[in-house]
């Protein structure tokens, strides 16, 4: 009896050993056509490494230079540096649709926000309400809330953090970003900004908790299967933030939640600003909290790692900052620019203030997410090879915007120079569509372009006028990581010092 029993637990070991040999078998076959690392093809054993280790980023972008524009990263994951191949996914009418990758960057588990919302027409029906709040030209005093906290901001340096020859001050130069760009968003979104600037310190520990939770969420973007689970009855309730939470996410939903209330009902507050619109073009009030807190994590880490590498980037590469300042200079000298902060338009006819910008934005693009989209059923042919529907295709930021095809054999380089020598139109042309990726394209456009382009051009041109800007240990710059697609990043140790130059323009504030 006994003998029997060893017999048969001895059979059932062996069919579940090999139904599971069946199974990494035909997942390997499935895109046997496509190269990538061995271990890529029956497991996500390379992706979960890379997520580990918080440079996926740079694991991808390092395998489509070895294998080729499209490669295998998963069982069944591709990815692409390609910026034809990520054009056609997004495309307004592309058959292609999101993966599972977006369900992780959920903020409640009963309503999408757009970011995450996969059903493709309530997408389309989201952007479409969103769109005229966004666009800013229901929002007549966005420019003016960029203003305010650029002056909030620099009056906090000159009170904080200002150096002179008898006295040395360090400031985290990073963390100084953050709190401008989270006081902008509130400011554009609420109509008042939450005081980051103001009080100088982690409001609510809202940077600690992204420094602790993007982790895990990025865990959940790899492995689809830990966010399903988070998902079921029960564990939701205790893993997801909540607006009666305390801290962090949470506690931001919640003012959120409190603000948007103001906004519906009988006693309504009516404001032209950003969430005025969406109110006005039919936004639920449950879909105005989901939006308003997507507004302040996206618009917020995004701006403000743009802004760090122009810090970073031009305070290392003396010739640029060079350049930036002495056509800053001539245009602040011949009353070009206007008092105390420079319009939108006026950064637009600063050639070389906008080719920083552009390069900043190649350099290190701000959102290096894989952001899958899925095949449709038919299956697709891409560069010359069939894709079977279903698989999901990522994209490489970091090997989209250095592709020497597009860019140059210098494209590893810091060199904004490039966008102003090129003569060949199309060639230019293609850099620019190119660059335009790290908006996104299509249907999946970000929605926030222009608020961030109107404030990384009016920060970069107003510190770079006010400011001489050193690193305190140019050995060590700062600390970056990626989570989850955005970058975490402090330490950013800097000496700031008041320009001569810009003396009456300092004396304004």
């Amino acid at each position: 009896m006994l003998g029997s029993f060893s017999s048969l637990y001895t059979l059932g070991i062996v069919l579940i050993l090999t139904a599971g040999l069946v199974r990494l078998l035909r997942s390997y076959l499935r895109l046997r056509q496509f190269p990538g690392p061995f271990v890529a093809g029956p497991t996500k054993l390379w992706m979960m490494r890379s997520t580990l280790y918080g440079h996926m980023h740079l694991d991808i972008a390092e395998a489509c230079k070895t294998y080729g524009h499209l490669v295998r990263i998963g069982p069944n994951d591709l990815v692409t540096d390609d910026p034809e191949i990520i054009r056609k996914m997004s495309a307004v009418r592309s058959p292609y649709t999101r993966s599972d990758w977006y369900n992780a960057t959920a903020f409640s588990h009963k309503l999408n926000h757009v970011f995450c919302e996969r059903d493709e027409q309530r997408h389309i029906d989201l952007r479409n309400k969103l769109i005229p709040g966004y666009s800013g030209k229901e929002n007549l005093h966005l420019e003016q809330s960029v203003n305010e906290q650029l002056i909030s901001l620099f009056k906090l340096i000159r009170n904080e953090y200002t150096s002179s020859v008898g006295e040395f001050r360090a400031v985290d130069f990073a963390r100084l970003c953050q709190f401008l760009t989270l006081d902008v968003i509130t400011a554009v979104a609420f109509g008042e900004a939450m005081g980051f600037l103001e009080h100088n310190e982690d409001l609510h520990g809202y940077i600690a908790n992204q420094t602790a939770m993007l982790p895990i969420f990025e865990w959940f973007s790899t492995l689809p299967i830990l966010e399903k689970v988070v998902r079921l009855p029960g564990i939701s309730q205790l893993a997801m933030p909540t607006p009666s939470d305390t801290k962090g996410a949470g506690l931001l939903m919640g003012v959120a939640k409190k603000i948007v209330a103001t906004r519906y009902g009988p006693d309504k507050k009516v404001r032209r600003d950003m969430l005025g619109s969406f109110v006005t073009h039919g936004l639920t009030q449950e879909e105005a909290e989901q939006e308003t807190v997507l507004q302040i994590f996206a618009g917020s880490d995004t701006t403000a790692t743009t802004i760090r590498t122009a810090v970073l980037y031009l305070i290392t590469n003396p010739n640029v900052l060079f350049k930036l300042q002495a056509e800053l200079d001539t245009a602040n000298s011949s009353g070009s620019l206007s008092a105390p902060i420079l319009t939108y338009d006026e950064t637009q006819r600063l050639p070389y203030l906008q080719a920083c910008v552009k390069e900043c934005l190649r350099i290190w693009p701000p959102v290096v997410g894989l952001m899958q989209k899925v095949v449709p059923p038919g299956g697709d042919t891409l560069d010359g090879k069939f894709v079977p529907g279903g698989t999901q295709i990522g994209y490489s930021a970091w090997g989209v915007h250095r592709n020497p095809k597009v860019y140059g054999a210098d494209a590893d380089v810091f060199r904004p120079e490039r966008w102003l020598e090129v003569e060949d139109e199309e060639k230019l042309l293609a850099m620019n569509r190119t660059q335009e990726l790290v908006f996104g394209s299509g249907r999946y456009a970000c929605l926030g372009k222009q608020v961030a382009l109107i404030e990384v051009s009016k920060a970069i041109a107003e510190i770079f006028l006010r400011y001489d800007i050193v690193l305190v240990d140019p050995s060590q710059p700062w600390q970056s990581v990626q989570r989850n697609g955005l970058f975490l990043q402090s330490e950013l140790m800097v000496r700031i010092s008041e320009r001569e130059k810009s003396a009456a323009r300092m004396q304004s504030l």
